[in-house]
């Protein structure tokens, strides 16, 4: 905590984040992942006063990790039952008084490829801050099947977590195909 104010996890499954790559398929010093010891420093850092950002996939991670009431909405479905593998969706701000969306317009577009949408359950502590709209599909460029499955359904959210907090964007707002206007949802959250 002394070191840090953020730590990001970029788009990477839980597994990689927990275990990474064997020695031989990466250079040595790049080989092996944060295993318990780093998981459980992460979760320290977060309770004392620590941001943790999670974008697109490493999301689970988070979820999962901290025991979060969060549930990605399109987990599991197969292609037929829903698709988005590279679209640009509108997302709706949802908690403009809230730091993290400063600078945002009020309908950000965001660039979707096979990324998660949430739903928040019981002893959620924090905010949404963005969603997609809930009466129409959020599709504004691309190619969607079965948006009625993420309509409505958050996009990004911030918990907390003792005296810290968890940014989760089921997006990548970092990746280079992504929506200039959404890189400040990952410049505002550090």
């Amino acid at each position: 905590k002394d070191r840090f104010d953020a730590i990001v996890v970029a788009e990477m499954s839980a597994k990689t984040i927990m275990n990474g790559y064997a020695e031989g398929i990466v250079p040595g010093e790049y080989a092996g992942g944060i295993e318990q010891d780093g998981l459980d420093n992460l979760k320290q850092f977060v309770k004392d006063g620590g941001t943790l950002v999670a974008l697109g996939n490493a999301s689970a991670f988070a979820i999962d990790a901290f025991d979060l009431p969060v549930k990605n909405v399109v987990a599991g479905l197969k292609d037929l039952e829903f698709f988005c593998g590279g679209s640009i969706l509108r997302t709706e701000v949802r908690s403009a008084e809230n730091p993290l969306v400063f600078g945002l317009p009020d309908q950000p577009a965001a660039f979707f490829a096979r990324s998660g949408a949430f739903e928040t359950e019981r002893g959620f502590d924090g905010s949404v801050l963005l969603t997609y709209p809930k009466d129409e599909s959020p599709l504004l460029s691309g190619y969607i099947l079965h948006p009625e499955k993420i309509q409505g359904k958050i996009a990004s959210l911030e918990a907390r977590v003792g005296k810290g907090r968890i940014v989760i964007t089921g997006f990548r707002p970092q990746w280079r195909g992504q929506t200039h206007g959404m890189y400040k949802l990952l410049f505002n959250a550090l």
